[in-house]
């Protein structure tokens, strides 16, 4: 019984080192895939913690891992690189792609902000990835709702595979929070959704 406690203890450790040695192979690939010709880094924001949550938005599951375990000087490094990669003429001065995420930024500001920045609201973070929509519907739900009169927007995207969202003024102050979403398996969809528009909500305004 006693040596096959070590047995199990030695495989144990082990396994942990081996995922330890794989993790960190994982991050000095990483790091080294970073073009060598930044001269001057992407960046939108001096504060790298914002810069994270702005990129965080296209980021895959397994960079946002990676990005967690890096050391301070080495999160920008993982930064430059994401905005670099996402450069769709790199043989140009400015990078187009993000430019274009500035100017959202700008207007998520200027549209969304309450209490914080436009761009870290839900609506910021939809506006932010996929622009400006191909339709937006305001609307108001009725007495007879776990949200009684709040005004809502459905947005609606005709890009890729049709996404829609439904945005809801929980607090009356503008504030408007993601309950619902359609084809975008990064965002959220309540499961009593429905029960904040009604009964009488029609589901034909989603398509």
């Amino acid at each position: 019984m006693k040596k096959l406690c070590i047995i199990l203890i030695c495989c144990f450790l082990f396994f942990i080192s081996f995922a330890q040695e794989n993790n960190e192979q994982e991050i000095e690939k990483t790091l080294e895939e970073v073009p060598k010709d930044i001269s001057n880094p992407n960046r939108v924001f001096t504060d790298i913690e914002d810069e994270y949550k702005l990129a965080k938005y296209f980021l895959s599951s397994k960079d946002r891992k990676i990005y967690k375990s890096l050391s301070d000087e080495e999160k920008p490094i993982l930064l430059e690189r994401f905005w670099a990669e996402n450069d769709p003429n790199p043989v140009t001065a400015q990078n187009e792609f993000l430019q274009v995420i500035i100017e959202r930024i700008k207007y998520c500001n200027e549209h969304f902000s309450h209490f914080k920045d436009g761009w870290k609201t839900d609506r910021g973070r939809i506006f932010i990835k996929y622009g400006q929509p191909f339709e937006i519907l305001n609307e108001v739900t009725g007495r007879n709702t776990k949200a009684t009169e709040r005004e809502y927007q459905i947005w609606k995207y005709r890009i890729g595979s049709n996404m829609t969202y439904i945005f809801i003024d929980l607090q009356h102050f503008g504030d408007y929070r993601i309950i619902y979403s359609q084809n975008d398996e990064k965002e959220i969809t309540l499961p009593d959704w429905r029960s904040y528009l009604g009964s009488d909500f029609d589901a034909s305004l989603l398509y």
